[in-house]
């Protein structure tokens, strides 16, 4: 198979190595071959369970929502994910970005900023007593296979929210000119058919791909506005802007660890994602209601930007990079603006994907339960998992992310074979920086079909090639397993806990590791994939 060709990338700067002898091991494995994407390099310690199974029981098909109480009168019908009737979709302040009644996503009526306290217990979420500590450890060694090594204690993150804005990139062609192929691009093969060859040259391929995901993907997600000034306190932080003549002001609420700051922190879209096991490792939570700058071009965003017509995902990413802007003039008093993390779950894991691959700034992604729209690639979807029949437990299309306002209603992805750009290069965006994959199996069960988790595994293998090519393949992890939807459950927090450690507190955690508790969802992305990962040169700038 062509992947057995791939070349061992191994670390090339001194500072992701703890041992002395690294540069002498970077000098031995040049050129040595990389396994096949089809055997990945963690297995899961846990043993399988029956389908539908966790910790013997049936997962209930009762879903609540992350720290917060669910409100009246929302009901889940089979398997449409937490979905409420009552939400108003043209209503910008409803903390909503869904619609349509699609099956399939929670939405976010239930999330209200503020409520969310680190550490609270979540009625039918698993209690600490149900899996032993240390029972599974993201990265346990395998015979015969090679641990990924620790990393840099922090990775260094960008000040600017691109780095590359000033690389020059060639007018993209329209879409509907572009060929249909099923194979996933080749990220490392330039748009004038050249290949980089040099670490440092990845800041304008980053650009390139940027410049195509706004363009076939997500729509322009705009740069800073004219001025953004605010301020944080111990419990808030304020944005305001002008811009074009117009102002605009919204806040986000901020819960602080015990201690003295300033404090890493994570932003978390309407408190969703695995803010509990987050928080209580001395991290604070941000907690944005991303329907504050609006939904579905209404709101402060579209008022702003009234020519813009992006979809949500893209609104509510540059809502949280506005965020970070305030925190970076406020002069790190409380929050530590280098040491930044966003997280999200369901629909909102798609706005901390999109979040963390927009902005240079954010040390580290947790999206969680993505879905379409977020990690698994629009290409491999339809030929992986298709809904022939658009039934709604099935798996979910892509033009269920355009459906439901996530993508902008001209996104190339109604046309998936035509993308020149997928989310396994979204996934490189991310790179060098962190970037925690948690999804849900549900092993066999029905409800969790929609969740595309056999592409989104795929995608993330693909994916983590670019972490390799740059030299940081632990700094991307994976960890997949059957729990109810968008509830904190103690299953992940071994993974959330190494990469927040290594990312945001510096304690040198081994990440790296690609585990779930159901094997059926390992699929190797060799059928897609025609193309080779190169030894890439030097350091990263």
């Amino acid at each position: 198979m062509h992947l057995r060709r791939l070349a061992l990338v191994t670390f090339a700067a001194p500072l992701l190595f703890a041992a002395c002898g690294a540069e002498d091991r970077r000098d031995e494995n040049r050129g040595a071959q990389r396994p096949p994407f089809g055997s990945t390099p963690e297995q899961s310690a846990d043993p399988l369970q029956p389908p539908g199974m966790v910790d013997g029981s049936m997962d209930s098909p009762d879903l609540g929502t992350p720290n917060v109480d669910p409100v009246p009168g929302n009901s889940v019908p089979g398997n449409n994910e937490g979905q409420n009737p009552d939400i108003q979709l043209d209503d910008p302040n409803a903390g909503e970005g869904t619609g349509g009644g699609e099956p399939g996503e929670m939405t976010p009526a239930e999330m209200t900023p503020g409520e969310m306290t680190p550490g609270e217990e979540v009625p039918g979420e698993q209690t600490p007593g149900e899996e032993t500590p240390g029972e599974e450890t993201p990265g346990e060694e395998l015979p015969g296979e090679e641990l990924p090594q620790p990393g840099p204690a922090i990775t260094p993150v960008g000040t600017v929210e691109n780095r590359g804005a000033d690389c020059q990139v060639p007018a993209l062609p329209a879409g509907n000119t572009l060929p249909n192929s099923p194979n996933l691009p080749d990220p490392f093969t330039r748009l004038d058919g050249t290949r980089i060859t040099q670490k440092s040259q990845w800041i304008c391929r980053r650009e390139e791909i940027l410049r195509q995901a706004y363009q076939y993907i997500y729509g322009e997600k705009p740069p800073k506005p004219q001025s953004v000034t605010g301020t944080v306190s111990n419990t808030q932080v304020t944005v305001n802007i002008q811009h074009n003549g117009q102002t605009a002001s919204f806040s986000a609420n901020i819960t602080l660890p015990a201690g003295q700051g300033p404090f890493p922190a994570v932003v978390s879209f309407s408190g969703s994602g695995p803010t509990q096991q987050i928080a209580s490792q001395g991290v604070a939570v941000i907690n944005f209601n991303q329907g504050s700058v609006g939904s579905r071009n209404s709101g402060i965003f579209a008022r702003l930007y009234p020519n813009n017509t992006a979809g949500d995902l893209a609104a509510w990413a540059w809502g949280a990079s506005r965020i970070v802007d305030v925190l970076q003039a406020a002069g790190n008093n409380v929050i530590d603006s280098t040491r930044l993390g966003v997280t999200g779950c369901s629909f909102l894991g798609k706005a901390a994907f999109a979040t963390g691959a927009l902005d240079e700034r954010f040390a580290l992604t947790i999206p969680l339960e993505s879905g379409i729209g977020g990690v698994p690639s629009y290409k491999i979807v339809p030929q992986l998992e298709p809904n022939p029949t658009g039934a709604g437990d099935g798996p979910e299309q892509p033009q269920h992310a355009i459906n439901n306002g996530w993508l902008p209603a001209n996104s190339l992805v109604a046309q998936s074979q035509r993308l020149p750009v997928d989310t396994h290069e979204i996934i490189g965006l991310v790179a060098p920086r962190g970037l925690l994959v948690l999804g849900n199996t549900g092993s066999e069960g029905q409800f969790y079909k929609n969740l595309d988790f056999r592409s989104e595994h795929a995608t993330a293998i693909a994916g983590r090639e670019i972490f390799a090519a740059l030299g940081v393949a632990s700094n991307i992890s994976y960890d997949s397993r059957a729990v109810n939807h968008c509830q904190n459950t103690d299953r992940f927090t071994q993974a959330v806990q190494a990469s927040v450690g290594k990312f945001l507190l510096g304690n040198g955690n081994t990440t790296g590791g690609f585990t779930t508790d159901w094997e059926g969802v390992r699929v190797s992305p060799d059928q897609w994939v025609n193309w080779t990962t190169p030894t890439l040169e030097g350091e990263l700038p």
